[in-house]
């Protein structure tokens, strides 16, 4: 199986879509998810926490304006993958379309 992970800041109308996209598409419905959500103040930390559960989402939020320790997209990927207990993991940006079976294909 394979993990989806995403890093994102204040995206949360296409980072809606992907995670849609990821659960309607996927070979695996039910595949890990990881969120990283930085300095987000468009309603991305709240959805969230409300979605999670029903989206089998685990996130982290951090919410640190000192821009000396932000993680950044990059840091963001590193926090989710070193949360991953699959074999494979998933890269996706927030604002990513994922199409029908992507993640078996990407495995092949």
């Amino acid at each position: 199986m394979i993990t989806h992970c995403i890093s994102t800041h204040n995206n949360l109308p296409y980072l809606k879509l992907a995670v849609q996209s990821v659960r309607t598409h996927s070979y695996w419905k039910d595949a890990p998810f990881v969120i990283h959500a930085e300095n987000c103040t468009d309603g991305t930390n709240e959805w969230l926490a409300k979605n999670a559960g029903k989206l089998g989402i685990e996130y982290h939020i951090e919410n640190d304006g000192d821009r000396e320790n932000q993680r950044g997209i990059g840091g963001g990927i590193d926090l989710c993958v070193s949360q991953v207990k699959t074999e494979f993991v998933n890269i996706l940006h927030s604002d990513f379309w994922v199409g029908p079976n992507q993640d078996i294909e990407l495995l092949k």
